[in-house]
């Protein structure tokens, strides 16, 4: 009985995700190719097209995992929309599939893992980044499918399930420069003092120590042919564009005074041109060109290099001599991680086709400014309702784990997640924080689970008593 009733909920979930999909279609929300040309973290697509392995592996600026991904969707479709689109429609399906199953597991609640579920699927965050052309669905797939596995690890220790936990994370370290081979670290650190004197903790020393490797190999490989040791060379300019945010430099002999990320010759006057030399013949397309798809900003370009270690010992220094000025913007990060994650800057277009269902579901109250002063106090206010549920959420939680002198392996990853991304974005990155909060949206939500269980089992036990 139990299995056709899991049956039928599966079913729901697939129902509810059709018929949503089919209304938004009508509002207009579609997939476009136009990203897959013009995005600064995919490389060309001739690169993607005919010389994929070559591409990823001279990419300085990205890990390779994302355009591995695009490359072979590429290689089997072409340059399909519609293809792309049903991948990435099909990521969110098996998102929210996922996210039930866990629930089913983690709050021992039918309705309340189907109500979380829907409210997923139905999230107009959820509708549109599955129809943008971006790794945001794909990050949160990748920590579901780990959390998944997890569980059943810890029932049951198997080298399925120990792969099934380890090779997400590997492949989110090689998709999201956040995903720090740091975080990995940690995490493995924390599981085996978790699993200390539980038979699976050999599995993960094992499992463990070839994640850090495989991870680690690509830092190394960067280090032999960049010289950094890292997945993403433009640390630099990502800090810049959050240190010196509502702090402009006018004085054009500082790089600082210009924006970064704009195209290489900008620079010219900061580049030592003996730089790119060295990497003449190994893939001019990619590291060489200042444009990429004919039109587009090359991020790629071997320059950015030492351009983005210039904007990081400048907005190094700037720090050092202005810390309150940087504090206020990290004040502002820490607020835009809380606001609907419909207002980064690559949603809102597909947002105000669906203005009033976004009002209502995200309270996304940026659809009614018209200036600059008033889109900030909109965004302030939108982020209250996410950032009290947070709260409410982690206190019920780690009260409940305090009094039981107890916590699951998988909630101390999510917790140790939660808390690094939400750190790292806030102080590396500016205007991207929504984005960042709703990758790991699905973490929380089984955290939200676990909380609205045990207020309804007290709520039970004070009925319980009462009745007596």
């Amino acid at each position: 009985m139990k299995k056709n009733i899991r049956l039928n909920d599966f079913w729901i979930l697939i129902l509810v995700f059709a018929l949503s999909r089919m209304i938004a279609m009508l509002f207009g929300i579609r997939m476009s190719i136009q990203p897959l040309y013009v995005y600064w973290q995919y490389l060309d697509v001739q690169t993607l097209g005919h010389h994929l392995l070559r591409g990823v592996w001279y990419d300085h600026a990205q890990p390779p995992a994302f355009n591995l991904f695009l490359g072979l969707i590429l290689k089997t479709f072409g340059t399909n929309a519609l293809a792309f689109g049903v991948i990435f429609k099909m990521i969110s399906l098996v998102n929210g599939l996922l996210l039930f199953s866990i629930l089913k597991k983690t709050c021992n609640h039918r309705g309340i893992a189907l109500v979380l579920a829907i409210a997923f699927l139905l999230s107009p965050a959820t509708l549109i980044y599955e129809c943008e052309l971006f790794y945001t669905s794909f990050i949160s797939l990748l920590l579901l499918i780990s959390i998944y596995f997890l569980i059943r690890l810890q029932s049951k220790s198997s080298r399925m399930n120990a792969a099934g936990f380890f090779l997400p994370l590997v492949l989110l370290c090689l998709t999201r420069s956040v995903y720090h081979i740091v975080w990995l670290f940690a995490i493995i650190l924390v599981l085996l003092f978790y699993f200390r004197r539980k038979p699976v903790f050999f599995m993960v020393v094992t499992f463990g120590i070839f994640s850090i490797l495989f991870a680690g190999g690509w830092y190394i490989k960067n280090k032999i042919i960049f010289g950094r040791l890292s997945v993403s060379t433009w640390i630099g300019m990502n800090m810049a564009r959050n240190v010196f945010h509502d702090n402009k430099v006018k004085d054009s002999a500082r790089i600082e005074a210009y924006e970064p990320f704009s195209r290489i010759s900008v620079y010219q006057k900061f580049i030592d041109t003996a730089f790119e030399k060295k990497y003449a013949g190994l893939n001019d397309r990619d590291l060489l060109m200042e444009m990429k798809n004919d039109s587009f900003i090359n991020e790629n370009n071997i320059n950015y290099i030492p351009v983005s270690d210039q904007y990081q010992q400048a907005s190094v220094h700037y720090v050092k001599s202005h810390p309150g000025a940087y504090a206020l913007n990290v004040l502002q990060s820490l607020i835009l991680y809380f606001t609907p994650a419909t207002m980064y800057s690559l949603a809102v277009d597909q947002a105000a086709k669906i203005k009033y269902y976004d009002v209502v579901y995200s309270f996304n109250l940026t659809h009614f400014t018209h200036n600059k002063q008033a889109r900030r106090i909109a965004l302030t206010l939108s982020a209250i309702p996410k950032l009290i549920l947070y709260l409410l959420v982690f206190f019920i939680f780690i009260q409940d784990a305090f009094r039981k002198r107890s916590i699951s392996s998988w909630n101390l990853v999510i917790l140790l997640t939660i808390s690094f991304v939400f750190g790292v974005s806030s102080f590396f990155e500016h205007y991207e924080n929504m984005r960042f909060r709703f990758e790991t949206e699905p973490l929380f939500l089984i955290l939200a689970g676990q909380a609205i269980s045990l207020l309804n089992k007290k709520r039970l036990k004070g009925q319980t008593v009462s009745g007596e």
